[in-house]
This record gives structure tokens, C-alpha cells and sequence, in this order.
């Protein structure tokens, strides 16, 4: 996931919207199987443009061109994540959220996804959002259709300036009650510790992704980057 977010800061991400032109995923070899696009169709569905291999063999399906309620929409928090890819589409905002998902009944694994955005001119809205998640154990050889029965636990849900932001006022109140009933704070990826961390080879000793409060910004930056 460093690796994603650094190779996207090289590309002026954080400052500026990285054109998607200028994304090659051959600098990306080694994550491209956990890899995926969103982008957002005529009727307002997000949808899968490419999926990894990795992705699509742990699901026992094809993910390209389908929707995301078409795989994980069937549960309330899978509903959420939805709503707030959506939104972070919109505002051209990248996020980044852990907690737990289930494959299979009885066995929960950890989840950390991060999404980002670039533009591109022939898609809705001017932008799609790349995303990658971070290698879990799966066995599904067989390719066995898994979809229908995931379950989702959201722990921590993080924007990532790119450079704008989403803050609790572009959410619904359908969103930011079921964030306020998840009893945790939406923060922004402090990215700069996070990607220093990475370089010392660190991460071992923090417990904690490191963020920043949204509180923290003063209405003059809000303003600037929304």
C-alpha cells in the first residue's frame, strides 16, 4: 500500500490530480494482482473497469464490468463503503479504510484498503479512483463463487488529500449516522509519517496508521482545496 502511495505522490499526487494517462502499471508488477478502477457509470453505480487476478480468484468471479453493489452491497456497511467511494469520486478524494472481512463463515481477516484518485477525461465526472488492498491468505483454486456471502468491519476510515478533501459535510445523514454509531472519528492519512515510516522500515513498531484530525484544517484551506 506505501508503495502504491508513494509511486502516486511521484506523480504529483497530494498536489495536484495525477492524470491516469500518466499511471504505468508495469512500476506496479509486484501489487497489480491486488489491484483495481473504479469509475462511475451513466446511472451513478460505481463499477469495476479492471480487477486483479488476486481480487477475482479470492471472489470465485470476474469483477471487470460489474458493479460494486453487485458484489458487496448486500450488508449495511458494505453499503456504506459504497456511498463513500462514491463520494470520495466526486470530491476527487482519496481514502483509505481497515478493518475485517469475511470470505467464508468463521473466518474474519484483516482489511486495509486505499483508493486514489486520477483523472481521465472519458470517464464520468473526470476522474476514476485506483485502489489497492493489501494481500490476505485466500484458497480458492477452485474458483468457487464466494459472492453473496461477505461480511464487513469497518475499524478506521481515512481521507488522503489529493489535494482535496472529504469532510464530514459532503456525507449524508444516512453516512454519518452509521460512522457516529461505529463510534470512530473520519481523519486524514498523514502521509508524509506514514511513507517516512515505510522507508525506515518501521511499521512494526506502531500500532496505529498515522492521521491527522479534519478539525485540524483551518476554513481558508478547506475552503482552497474544496
Amino acid at each position: 500500500m506505501c508503495q502504491f502511495l508513494r509511486y502516486w505522490r511521484s506523480l504529483g499526487g497530494g498536489e495536484r490530480l495525477p492524470d491516469r494517462a500518466a499511471l504505468d502499471l508495469r512500476q506496479l508488477t509486484s501489487i497489480l494482482s491486488w489491484m483495481f478502477i473504479l469509475e462511475m457509470g451513466a446511472d451513478g453505480a460505481l463499477r469495476y473497469r479492471l480487477a486483479g487476478s488476486s481480487l477475482e480468484e479470492a471472489v470465485g468471479r470476474g469483477m471487470s464490468g460489474k458493479t460494486y453493489a453487485d458484489i458487496f452491497a448486500d450488508t449495511e456497511q458494505a453499503a456504506l463503503m459504497e456511498e463513500l467511494y462514491a463520494v470520495a469520486l466526486v470530491q476527487s478524494c482519496g481514502i483509505l479504510r481497515t478493518g475485517a472481512f469475511s470470505l467464508a463463515a468463521n473466518a474474519m481477516a484483516d482489511l486495509e484498503v486505499l483508493v486514489l484518485p486520477f483523472a481521465e477525461s472519458r470517464a464520468m465526472g473526470g476522474v476514476i479512483l485506483v485502489g489497492v488492498v493489501r494481500p490476505f491468505n485466500y484458497e480458492n483454486h477452485g474458483f468457487i463463487d464466494r459472492w453473496g456471502g461477505f461480511e464487513h468491519e469497518i475499524k478506521s476510515l481515512m481521507v488522503v488529500p489529493s489535494p482535496r478533501v472529504l469532510t464530514p459535510r459532503h456525507l449524508s445523514p444516512r453516512v454519518l449516522s452509521a460512522l457516529d454509531s461505529m463510534a470512530f472519528e473520519m481523519r486524514a492519512l498523514d502521509t508524509d509519517t506514514m511513507l517516512e515510516i515505510d522507508r525506515m522500515g518501521a511499521q512494526g513498531r506502531y500500532v496505529d496508521i498515522p492521521s491527522l484530525s479534519l478539525e485540524g484544517m483551518t476554513v481558508p484551506q478547506e475552503q482552497a482545496l474544496n
